[in-house]
């Protein structure tokens, strides 16, 4: 590669981790590297060129540290322990040391190149499940378990409560997913999110909750970028003073959007109405997994997150995001299973994230659907065989 396609590879990197794609301009790529924009065409064909060449290098990069990182977590105990605490570590060096490459990573979903990248990371999870004396299944449920927290940890609202967090969801992950020791419940998810504002489904009064929906319709159709008092309002069909009357800044407004996210998220559970069995529970849960893809507002909170981890204003927003998982599924799984009010605040957690990554973690399998059914079946039971029924 010549010094300036180097530059140019190199500029498009930085700069689609530090704005994600719709902040990359060829003229942007241009001025970071220090270059004509002319020679983007010259050097490597055009702009969708160069971002792919940058997110192809990315993935080489990626797979180096992923040659580094293994013989670092084959030190750990051979045992389901081991890959509790596997899953931390590695979660915590890839957000931490690598962010620009984690960053990017996000900006490879849904391309040739990031099932390829999604691939690398699905190896590595089964390989570190086999050294743990685990099978392929759990080496997937781990791979599900990064693809989800590799994301939220991004988050930069409160470092050492949000790795607390992660340490209290990886434990509980390990104990009712990999049959690892009880995980401690220290309480960090609950104050993380009663301190970010990630408050349960029902919270907000229902002109704020109907206002909070066209919120995320906004978001759904323009990006974050689209999201305005007054472009909610048009939505909603009020004035502009109503909408800053509950949510008087556009931080508050993303939090809002959220909210109507997952406002929606429960509303297409069957019949519209909280499980009353714990069989029920579980076809709740089904009914969203077999979906062919994502619904529209776990796709759009994707992306409302990573563009709050981007502006440091909106950190907290970012943390509203992180939090809000599991909210609409927690009183059912108190109410039908052996779990208590504090435990289940992070088992609802845990069981949401891994839902909402069966699509990423299956992307690079050959048949798509059908692993994203075998590991359904994992994610839903086996936490609820465990904790058993009321």
């Amino acid at each position: 590669m010549s010094d300036p396609s180097r530059r140019l590879v190199t500029a498009a990197a930085r700069l689609l981790a530090d704005r994600g794609r719709p902040g990359v301009s060829a003229r942007a790529v241009a001025a970071e590297a220090r270059l004509a924009a002319s020679a983007i065409n010259y050097n490597l064909g055009g702009l969708e060129q160069l971002l792919s060449t940058a997110l192809e290098v990315g993935c080489e990069e990626a797979a180096a540290w992923l040659a580094r990182c293994e013989p670092q977590v084959a030190r750990l105990p051979a045992t389901p322990d081991g890959a509790a605490l596997a899953l931390e570590a590695v979660i915590l060096a890839w957000t931490g040391e690598a962010r620009d490459l984690a960053l990017l990573y996000q900006e490879a979903a849904g391309t040739e190149v990031g099932a390829r990248w999604t691939g690398l990371w699905a190896d590595f999870w089964a390989r570190t499940a086999e050294r743990c004396g685990l099978g392929a299944v759990e080496g997937r449920l781990l791979h599900a378990a990064f693809e989800s927290e590799a994301l939220f940890q991004l988050s930069g609202w409160s470092p050492v409560l949000e790795a607390a967090a992660l340490r209290e969801l990886c434990g509980q992950f390990g104990a009712l997913w990999l049959g690892a020791s009880p995980g401690l419940v220290t309480g960090a998810c609950r104050i993380a999110e009663e301190g970010a504002g990630a408050r349960p489904e029902g919270s907000l009064a229902a002109p704020a909750l109907r206002i909070a929906d066209a919120a995320a319709e906004v978001v759904a159709e323009k990006g974050l970028a689209g999201l305005t008092h007054r472009a909610v309002a048009m939505r909603a069909g009020v004035t502009t003073g109503a909408v800053t009357h509950h949510f008087r800044t556009i931080e508050d407004l993303v939090a809002g959007a959220i909210r109507g996210q997952v406002s929606a998220l429960s509303r297409v559970t069957p019949g519209g109405q909280a499980p009353a069995t714990p069989d029920g529970f579980v076809d709740a849960l089904f009914f969203h997994a077999r979906a062919d893809r994502p619904s529209i507002p776990v796709l759009s909170r994707r992306g409302l997150f990573l563009a709050a981890v981007r502006r440091p204003d909106l950190a907290r927003a970012g943390a509203v995001i992180r939090f809000a998982h599991g909210g609409t599924t927690r009183d059912s799984l108190v109410r039908l299973f052996r779990v208590e009010a504090d435990q289940g605040v992070v088992v609802a957690g845990v069981l949401a994230r891994l839902l909402s990554a069966l699509w990423s973690a299956c992307a690079g399998q050959a048949d798509p659907a059908e692993a994203r059914a075998i590991l359904a079946e994992a994610v839903i039971r086996r936490p609820l065989d465990r904790l058993g029924a009321r």
